[in-house]
């Protein structure tokens, strides 16, 4: 893996700020930073522009976007060592060949393509197909400010002890603590009101949930007591996962989830939550990719309740 932050730059609003984070994160653990702007056709030379003298008026406009680009990042970042790159494709999957021995991949939350969605396509793609850590930058997040806590989605899963990890050592680079949330509802899956007096004769499923949820912070609580290196806080909040993340986002550095696998929305930890979570979220959001599979017990799951993160 090589010590190198990869950055989508196409002069939205967006990926100027995920420029400023990639570019404060690249400088303060000393990696290298590359600037891409991806434009034109794949397998087109020079992008599809031609070698006339307005072809090479284009690229060198399409040149001075990129460099653009590596302006706004020494400004928020000082010393850092940045590349302005200029690549020709889809830029969902340049961007995602670019960062494949990276050590992360950032991107704006939207872009500044004709298609606007909440998520833009580059970001959604990136997500999907990155080997690496994807961080996807809102519009307003605030490079490097703050001492606001790393937020981690927690659920007891393998995919979410890799982010609680991540969100470890995100904290310690930036001087800050660590906040694990732990939401759990009540799912009622079954009408049969026998069920639960014949099951649990003295716990509403309420209480079934909210035991589950407090054992798995509990496992969190284990790891995380080896950690000496930062503080790390853990909470149980009742509702839905992405509205409790969202909602805390307003108060985080960074908002920290995993995955189930090496990539994409169907295998996120925080499952169908996840995209509200990328959406909305306030603050820049990681996702990380998980390792090796981590050991977990199977304690004996209600039908009818849940806890998740």
């Amino acid at each position: 893996m090589d010590d190198r932050v990869v950055v989508g730059y196409d002069t939205s609003v967006e990926s100027a700020a995920a420029v400023r984070w990639a570019a404060t994160q690249a400088a303060g653990r000393g990696w290298e930073l590359d600037v891409v702007h991806v434009w034109g056709f794949a397998g087109r030379e020079g992008g599809g522009a031609g070698e006339s003298w307005l072809g090479r008026e284009v690229q060198e406009q399409v040149r001075q976007v990129a460099e653009e680009g590596a302006r706004i990042a020494v400004e928020a970042a000082p010393g850092v060592d940045v590349r302005p790159e200029v690549r020709h494709g889809p830029p969902a999957r340049v961007l995602v060949d670019r960062a494949a021995d990276a050590r992360m991949v950032v991107v704006g939350r939207r872009g500044a393509g004709v298609v606007n969605a909440l998520v833009g396509s580059a970001a959604t793609g990136v997500l999907h197909r990155a080997r690496c850590p994807v961080v996807v930058v809102p519009a307003a997040a605030r490079a490097g400010a703050g001492r606001d806590p790393v937020l981690v989605g927690f659920d007891g899963s393998a995919g979410s002890f890799r982010a609680l990890e991540a969100g470890c050592d995100q904290a310690v680079h930036l001087g800050t603590g660590v906040s694990v949330v732990t939401a759990w509802t009540t799912a009622v899956e079954t009408t049969s009101a026998a069920y639960w007096a014949f099951t649990y004769p003295q716990r509403s499923p309420g209480e079934v949930a909210l035991e589950e949820a407090e054992r798995v912070l509990e496992r969190g609580r284990s790891w995380a007591a080896s950690r000496r290196d930062v503080e790390v806080s853990f909470d149980l909040a009742e509702g839905r996962p992405a509205q409790a993340l969202v909602r805390r986002s307003r108060h985080a550095s960074l908002l920290v989830v995993g995955t189930r696998g090496r990539g994409g929305f169907a295998s996120l930890v925080l499952g169908s939550t996840s995209r509200p979570v990328v959406q909305r979220a306030e603050c820049p959001v990681l996702v990380t990719r998980s390792a090796e599979a981590m050991p977990e017990p199977r304690p004996p799951r209600p039908e009818r309740a849940t806890a998740s993160a």
